[in-house]
């Protein structure tokens, strides 16, 4: 039943897309036929009404013929715009997908009670890895499903983090779901595909174009309550899919970052334009608060002790170590650039931050000294 199913949807969506349908009509002609079981014969009655039709259903039926299920796997299914399984969010957007091609066994998730978005660029800074790795790991132990694009990045990190948590996760992908893009991303999305879902309005082995992604980022911004922008450099994609909340009335919220790198600066040109800064996911409009999903870690008595903890270490530290901390509060930094801040000679500067590395304040990341949380 499901390898019917999943035949007719790939000849449809195939036949329409080479004939520039809009989901729009797409999704009329769907729910006149009552889902994928009656689409044949209402595309046949419905070819006696326009030519149009008649070029579509002509254009069905060499799809049909072409199309197979051969590559189908266990946990691959797909979900129409009239079925319950349908993300109901996405209904109230403009051009809803008429047809989801789905992989994965947690179908349930995309009608979550709160969903969040976690966009950004594909070529993070290592403040933006440990921002968005801060943050997904909040909404983890806040017990919400993330949602996000599947590219490089930030998008990767934000399902990383999920899946390292123990949740479920949603990869929109803009390139059929048996088409793995980018190629590093294969384990990922077969661990995605286990514990969470793939999903694609785009048919089994289409391949990623320019265009479909715009198109993918309204379903990215339409599937969720809010979308967080963890960090954009100008004129990032990422803009797209916060322009599409903002159309939904989605919250569209954003983490401010360092004015010195520019890798964040369409975060902030969001936040001028009325987005949410975002510190903590509590500042996320309307998020859902679940005490049980907070582990005794977060408890104002553990903080508290984690916080005596630090400043003892920091009281162990010399002057030069302590003032190669508090520039690298500000920005990553090269060897020469705090040699010069502290001055400082090389070998002593080299020595400080060996000392720090051991003791977990410091990172080397391409290049750069960065600062990191400590033991």
């Amino acid at each position: 039943m499901m390898r019917t199913r999943w035949i007719i949807a790939t000849a449809f969506t195939r036949a329409a897309s080479s004939l520039r349908i809009s989901q729009r009509e797409r999704a009329i002609i769907i729910k006149r036929a009552e889902g994928l079981d009656g689409l044949e014969e209402q595309l046949l009655e419905a070819r006696n009404e326009s030519s149009r039709h008649a070029e579509l259903y002509r254009e069905f039926i060499n799809e049909l013929s072409d199309a197979n299920s051969s590559q189908l796997s266990d946990r691959d299914c797909v979900i129409t715009i009239v079925d319950s399984e349908y993300p109901q969010r996405l209904l109230h957007t403009d051009q809803p997908p008429s047809i989801l091609f789905c992989r994965g066994e947690n179908l349930a998730i995309l009608n979550d009670a709160f969903l969040v978005t976690v966009i950004g660029t594909r070529n993070p800074s290592f403040y933006g890895l440990e921002v968005t790795n801060k943050l997904c790991a909040e909404l983890v132990r806040r017990g919400i499903t993330i949602v996000s694009g599947g590219a490089r990045g930030i998008d990767g990190q934000a399902h990383k983090a999920a899946i390292k948590g123990g949740t479920a996760t949603v990869s929109v992908l803009g390139c059929g779901i048996d088409v793995t893009y980018p190629k590093e991303h294969s384990n990922l999305f077969e661990k995605i595909s286990r514990i969470g879902v793939l999903i694609s309005e785009y048919s089994s082995g289409t391949m990623p174009r320019r265009h479909h992604f715009p198109a993918r980022n309204r379903i990215l911004a339409g599937l969720s309550d809010a979308v967080l922008v963890t960090e954009a450099s100008r004129f990032s994609g990422t803009l797209i899919t916060a322009g599409f909340a903002a159309d939904y009335g989605r919250d569209v919220c954003a983490v401010p970052g360092s004015i010195l790198s520019g890798s964040s600066r369409s975060c902030h040109d969001l936040i001028r334009e009325g987005a949410v800064i975002v510190e903590s996911i509590d500042d996320i409009p309307q998020i859902p608060a679940h005490p049980a999903y907070c582990n005794e870690s977060d408890s104002p008595k553990s903080k508290s002790e984690r916080s005596a903890r630090a400043l003892n270490v920091h009281i162990d530290l010399g002057e030069d170590e302590l003032c190669i901390l508090n520039l690298l509060d500000s920005a990553p930094r090269t060897l020469h650039a705090l040699s010069e801040h502290c001055r400082l000679d090389l070998r002593a500067t080299a020595l400080s931050l060996a000392t720090l590395q051991s003791k977990g304040f410091v990172q080397l990341y391409r290049g750069l000294y960065v600062r990191s949380g400590g033991n």
